[in-house]
């Protein structure tokens, strides 16, 4: 029995934002050198204050949508809101992660989070909500076409937030 299942679904929903937290915590000192060092353009250059900022901002965005869509609507798009989130950090988990670890044979910021806490919890999120009722696999569809999409914009987002808020 895993012991997960014990917890309820809603105090389950809590460990999303958490592990945004734990994962962002991870790639935020290494995250200047290995965008400098990567010998292909698929990361822009950030400086570690830009990075902190971005993550910071993304890890008070997690907590807030999940504070929000647990206590605030009755719907299930509040939920859906924070199942977004990890379906988002399990696509996260696969591209770049994965795949550039896999490319590059080497570590990259993030890694070990993506692969041993995020695809793990996502796979695990995503069956308990089903068991619940609270996503169907067209639910699931849905949050995973998203997700690349958010994913791009949110990186874009957040690091030109970051940017600004370093220059001051």
């Amino acid at each position: 029995m895993n012991p997960l299942d014990e917890i309820s679904f809603t105090r389950l929903l809590w460990f999303v934002p958490f592990l945004l937290a734990i994962h962002n915590v991870e790639e935020a000192p290494f995250m200047e050198k290995w965008s400098r060092e990567l010998p292909l353009p698929i990361h822009p250059a950030v400086s570690t204050r830009q990075f902190v900022w971005a993550v910071t901002l993304l890890t008070v965005a997690g907590f807030a949508i999940t504070y929000f869509g647990i206590n605030t609507t009755k719907q299930p798009i509040g939920v859906w809101a924070v199942l977004e989130i990890q379906m988002i950090m399990l696509v996260n988990a696969i591209a770049p992660h994965l795949v550039v670890s896999l490319r590059f044979q080497k570590y990259n910021p993030g890694v070990v989070t993506a692969l041993f806490l995020n695809i793990p919890f996502s796979v695990y999120l995503f069956q308990r909500a089903m068991q619940v009722g609270l996503m169907s696999w067209g639910i699931f569809w849905v949050l995973l076409s998203i997700a690349p999409f958010a994913t791009v914009t949110i990186i874009l987002v957040s690091l030109q937030f970051g940017k600004r808020v370093s220059r001051n």
